[in-house]
């Protein structure tokens, strides 16, 4: 079966799934007249914090990219908007994939150093977005509704990127170059992922840390405002718990705009504040209308703009991948 139509199924099947789970007790006309109600000055402001919230991120990667090449700041945003455009359409966020091609065919930077230093970039957010899940927890003693399914989710993604940044420092460090050193074959590649990894072994790693402790104040802020807009305040724990659970649930693969998965994760936050599902099936509804999917035209307009051929190579290099998985 083409390796397309998998993922389509795939994310198609897990939108249904989380959707069913999302929607199960909650009226949908509760969930329509919160949408009709939004504050419009809330909305507003929520899409200023992110826009705050991604030119952050483009400095963090910026600086993360620094020891394999100085990129001009301009480039390093084109590309991470595309990237996280693409994230919106592609499941398990692929779009990474094409942040890096991106980068390739515009700049020339290697796609192993492109892939590297997004695999950092994110490694730093799956473990800031698993502190601020247990610090919501802790703050709010973890009592209420779904707090036990938070905190298996909690401690299952701090095992798995504990895992991940293990490999990383481990991979930087002196004895794989010494065995790099008596494998010829493997050390041209492995030699440009361990050099994207030497970050974390200097004190560069703290300015990662801090930028990504910045970034995650306008991101919270953004899902903060999108509830208040429909018309529940959130506290600093709850805040916190809600911007864990909406993260970790972009990793799970679904439909364009994370659908599903994202209205699960803010009913599941919003049910544990004490507030009503529907509230956060609406809030989950706003982010993907008026947050992600003008990423999404965004990036399709970074694209489009003067990148014909660059389209038609990302397109023919994936009509090529899914011939050779169809072979």
């Amino acid at each position: 079966m083409n390796l397309r139509v998998i993922q389509l199924v795939i994310g198609f099947g897990f939108t249904l799934i989380f959707l069913a789970l999302a929607l199960y007790r909650v009226q949908l006309g509760a969930i329509g007249a919160a949408l009709a109600g939004a504050n419009p000055l809330w909305i507003g402001l929520a899409m200023l914090l992110y826009a705050t919230n991604l030119a952050l991120r483009t400095w963090r990667w910026q600086l993360i990219l620094r020891p394999v090449a100085t990129i001009p700041y301009p480039i390093v945003a084109r590309a991470l908007l595309v990237g996280y455009g693409l994230n919106t359409r592609m499941p398990a966020r692929l779009g990474e994939l094409f942040r890096a091609e991106y980068f390739k065919k515009t700049y020339g930077l290697s796609r192993v150093w492109a892939l590297t230093s997004i695999v950092i970039e994110r490694l730093f957010d799956g473990m800031a977005v698993i502190a601020c899940l247990g610090v919501g927890l802790f703050l709010a003693s973890a009592t209420g509704q779904n707090a036990g399914m938070l905190m298996n989710v909690m401690i299952t993604g701090g095992v798995f990127f504990s895992i991940i940044f293990l490999a990383a420092f481990c991979l930087s460090g002196p004895m794989t170059s010494r065995i790099l050193g008596r494998v010829p074959g493997l050390s041209a590649q492995l030699a440009m992922v361990q050099q994207g990894f030497k970050i974390l072994h200097t004190w560069r790693l703290m300015e990662v840390v801090l930028i990504t402790f910045i970034i995650y104040v306008p991101d919270t802020l953004t899902l903060w405002c999108l509830v208040k807009a429909v018309g529940l305040t959130l506290g600093v724990a709850d805040a916190l718990v809600l911007v864990g659970a909406a993260s970790l649930s972009t990793l799970v693969p679904s439909g364009p705009a994370f659908l599903g998965t994202l209205q699960f994760a803010y009913a599941l936050a919003i049910e544990f504040a004490g507030g009503p599902p529907a509230v956060g099936v609406a809030a989950a509804t706003l982010a993907q209308l008026c947050v992600l999917l003008p990423i999404a035209i965004i990036a399709a307009g970074i694209l489009a703009h003067g990148s014909g051929s660059l389209i038609y190579s990302l397109l023919t290099k994936r009509i090529s991948n899914d011939a050779s998985a169809d072979s």
